[in-house]
């Protein structure tokens, strides 16, 4: 089971007092200004959880003001819903324009920063009889494959969205591929890894991820055929650690490899 919800916590670096040296000790950042220390609640795409799972500790080592992080993973369009709504958080993290323009439209965002994309793949459970067959989109479909069991993203998620512009580009309906929708791409790839689905189409940084651990095999879609979403990410209120979050997310150092280690694309 993938990543769904995390609480990350501040890491605490413990040097012992007798056997410290002194540029250990220098090593160690401490918080600049006390009265900025807190706390940050992220909301964010499902589709991140690898990525900042892998990152946090690099964050709050080099963010000594931030005592933690928590993060609520899920389908963009129900975060943005819950924030509209007054749900607490400090940042979003979007996978389209669309849900981060809910945010923005509500005046719950300060400001926000494309840094991101992420383009889609068709993953295909391992032990599938039809992990063969599969060469493109049209094979997804019953009249190719009598019997496969394929998943599509809820059309109002950002992976459903895209997957459905795929479809429409290769001229095949939702109707003719779809045996269940899910509320997020977590938890499409969950189902495909478990062997309840067949196939799916999903994003390819969850496809770079999972073929790295061996949990299933993916299939490139056509240029010609596939698109991709943008990643944003807003501060909702003005605190320093939130803006610091943003900003980490928003630098080279982490973009760089999102595209090199998870297979985004650069935004």
């Amino acid at each position: 089971m993938r990543f769904r919800r995390l609480v990350l916590m501040g890491a605490v670096i413990a040097v012992s007092a007798c056997g410290a040296t002194a540029s250990e000790k220098s090593a160690v950042k401490s918080c600049s200004d006390e009265s900025s220390k807190g706390s940050v609640v992220v909301l964010a795409a499902s589709s991140m959880a690898n990525a900042f799972a892998d990152f946090h500790k690099q964050f709050l080592v080099e963010h000594p003001c931030v005592t933690n992080v928590t993060y609520s993973y899920g389908s963009s369009a129900t975060l943005a819903v819950q924030i509209v709504n007054g749900s607490p958080a400090d940042v979003f993290v979007s996978a389209s324009e669309k849900t981060m323009k809910t945010v923005i439209d509500s005046g719950r965002s300060v400001n926000t920063t494309l840094f991101a994309r992420n383009s889609a793949e068709i993953m295909v459970n391992k032990a599938s009889r039809f992990s063969s067959n599969i060469i493109n989109v049209s094979e997804l479909t019953k009249s190719s494959n009598p019997g496969i069991k394929v998943g599509l993203c809820v059309a109002t998620a950002p992976c459903g969205a895209l997957a459905d512009t795929i479809l429409e580009q290769a001229g095949i309906s939702r109707r003719a591929v779809a045996d269940t929708e899910s509320p997020s791409v977590e938890d499409l790839v969950s189902k495909i890894e478990m062997g309840e689905l067949d196939a799916g189409i999903v994003y390819h940084s969850d496809c770079v991820y999972a073929q790295k651990q061996k949990r299933s095999q993916c299939i490139p879609i056509a240029d010609d055929v596939n698109s991709n979403n943008g990643y944003y990410i807003a501060a909702l209120n003005t605190r320093k650690v939130s803006q610091q979050f943003v900003d980490f997310i928003s630098s080279p150092t982490f973009t760089t490899a999102l595209q090199s280690q998870y297979g985004f694309l650069a935004p």
